[in-house]
């Protein structure tokens, strides 16, 4: 699952036109993917720092099965204290599903998925999970990445 998550990533990566990051990013960057299977439409959260630390979002929600595919895009700065309280240092240490022993049971028929991908300079890591809505409680793993692809949209200043 996690070379089939992986190429998934990359396809949406190209076709959105993003920058590549598995050889890492000059600035600190963190994606979130949360793929809804049922539905054609995603959503992909960056956030990542600029030259002076300083976080921001972008949110692009985009249809899967359309060629104009992008339907919103924008960006907006991210609040201080919503980075200490997300602790983006402590996901580089988190288990991916697959990392997980028996990592294959926890899934479901047709839930969503979600995949991060975090970047610094040199440095890459992927993760994705399965129905972590479902599987939440029954690992803690599901319960934060859940967490932060409900959560970071909020955490956003608004305009």
């Amino acid at each position: 699952m996690t070379g089939e998550a992986y190429e998934k990533t990359r396809n949406f990566e190209k076709s959105l036109k993003l920058e590549n990051l598995t050889d890492g990013s000059f600035q600190d960057e963190i994606r979130v993917w949360y793929l809804q299977s049922s539905y054609d439409n995603h959503v992909l959260f960056i956030a990542k720092t600029d030259s002076l630390k300083k976080w921001s979002l972008r949110t692009i929600s985009f249809y899967k099965n359309k060629s104009d595919s992008i339907y919103t895009d924008y960006s907006r700065p991210l609040r201080n204290s919503s980075i200490d309280s997300l602790d983006f240092s402590k996901l580089w240490k988190m288990k991916s599903q697959s990392d997980l022993a028996n990592g294959d049971t926890y899934s479901c028929k047709d839930g969503e998925d979600i995949f991060i991908e975090l970047s610094q300079r040199n440095k890459y890591r992927f993760l994705w999970y399965k129905c972590p809505e479902i599987n939440k409680y029954k690992d803690s793993v599901f319960l934060t990445a859940w967490t932060l692809a409900d959560r970071l949209d909020a955490f956003a200043v608004e305009h």
